[in-house]
């Protein structure tokens, strides 16, 4: 789950600290990507303010890995894709200031009316 800058992973039951294990050890990981427990991600407030709904807690799985670089984190299925530098317009979703800082515009209903 996640996309690109940030991924959702998920451990078959007891496997969470072999996977943390095994991405401290890789170095491309380790150096290019945040890997937190969901619990850890919820109390920085990396999904935003309050409590997180009790139904979508399971649909986050076990840990985020969220890019503190520009790597981006691909499926198998986009390796090819991502080698090509011209077929990936962007990806976004990280700690970077620019994917942080994301113009909004509010329109409210004229009240005239």
């Amino acid at each position: 789950h996640g996309k690109g800058r940030h991924g959702y992973l998920h451990c078959r039951s007891g496997l969470q600290s072999e996977l943390s294990r095994r991405w401290r050890a890789n170095s491309e990981l380790h150096n290019n990507f945040l890997l937190l427990t969901i619990e850890d991600a919820m109390e920085y407030g990396l999904f935003g303010p309050g409590r997180m709904r009790l139904e979508v807690r399971p649909r986050l799985g076990d840990f985020v890995a969220v890019s503190i670089g520009r790597k981006t984190l691909v499926s198998p299925s986009e390796v090819e894709m991502f080698k090509k530098p011209c077929q990936c317009q962007g990806a976004h979703g990280s700690l970077l200031s620019e994917e942080m800082s994301i113009p909004f515009i509010l329109l409210l209903p004229d009240s005239s009316d």
